[in-house]
């Protein structure tokens, strides 16, 4: 059976998926149509975002092939179930936080395998990958020089990789409210040998008692967070008072995508958008990314999943 993915070009991308056609090789028709749809500049970006989360994954526990596992868990036994009642219900199974947190959040070998599958995501998935994109190469490069930026909940630290590539940032900021969290972002930047350190804090953005006098951001990402929220109005609010004025926010918010720990189902783009702009936000760029395979026209019809990107500026006076 022929490679997937030619070596010599894209050594990081043959080897991934060729790991998942391994355990997995029911996935290569759909692997075969995802990265026909990425032109040569995607695929250069794929192919970064891969050398990563390989390095990622010869640092843990069972390496790539275990990634690989998790991932084609991921997609059969966490985001099937959840699709087929979003399909039969129009809802999310969910909607409070303190059932996702005994279902989900306190069971330590699914959250791990959920992770751990949701980092493969971000190159396979093209609506994932493409949000990724715009950060590195739309989102960053806009900042001044010398930005101060702040991600809240900041994952399995790959932006802030990307934003401590970034010549011309300054210094970056990390909020969870977990310090597990925390720790996983701060082992990434390690093992990745960022270029530049990151300062980490465990932060309840909705306490206002943790926030101190000085914290004030010229740059604030957040990214795959509102829709585990049950209040996600709140938690722009939130942002809008941590921006300086004339500092930006990156939102990245997925809609119509059911999974076990969503809460907060955004429609459309025109709700991540109002939903910026009610915090009090100027809407500088709106973009939407269908899920692979899928036009724009077929996601808005049928209800399928869209990251919806979504760039806003705090006013400067």
């Amino acid at each position: 059976m022929c490679k997937l993915m030619d070596a010599e070009q894209f050594p990081s991308l043959a080897r991934l998926t060729e790991a998942i056609l391994a355990v997995w090789p029911q996935h290569r028709r759909y692997l075969q149509s995802n990265f026909a749809e990425r032109d040569t500049d995607m695929l250069r970006h794929s192919e970064r975002l891969t050398a990563m989360i390989l390095r990622l994954a010869d640092s843990t526990e069972g390496g790539l092939p275990a990634l690989a596992t998790d991932y084609r868990f991921l997609c059969e036994k966490i985001i099937l179930p959840e699709e087929m009642h979003f399909r039969r219900t129009n809802a999310y199974r969910l909607t409070r936080f303190d059932d996702a947190l005994e279902q989900v959040y306190s069971r330590k070998e699914f959250m791990t395998r959920y992770m751990n599958g949701l980092l493969v995501s971000d190159v396979i998935w093209l609506n994932h990958c493409r949000c990724m994109k715009h950060y590195a190469d739309t989102f960053l490069p806009g900042l001044p020089e010398g930005a101060s930026l702040l991600e809240i909940g900041p994952g399995h630290g790959l932006l802030l990789c990307l934003a401590a590539e970034r010549p011309g940032i300054g210094e970056i900021t990390a909020w969870d409210v977990s310090e597990a969290s925390l720790d996983a972002s701060r082992h990434s930047l390690e093992v990745l040998e960022a270029k530049r350190t990151a300062s980490f804090r465990q932060v309840d953005i909705f306490d206002r008692s943790q926030r101190r006098e000085n914290d004030l951001f010229d740059a604030i990402v957040l990214s795959e967070v509102l829709e585990h929220l049950e209040d996600p109005a709140a938690a722009l609010s939130a942002l809008f008072d941590l921006t300086r004025p004339g500092g930006r926010v990156w939102i990245n918010v997925p809609a119509n995508s059911p999974a076990p720990d969503h809460l907060f189902l955004l429609r459309n783009a025109d709700e991540a958008t109002a939903l910026v702009r009610n915090a009090g936000f100027e809407v500088v760029e709106s973009v939407v990314y269908p899920m692979s395979g899928v036009t724009l026209e077929r996601a808005k019809r049928e209800a399928l999943t869209v990251n919806c990107v979504v760039v806003g500026r705090r006013p400067a006076h």
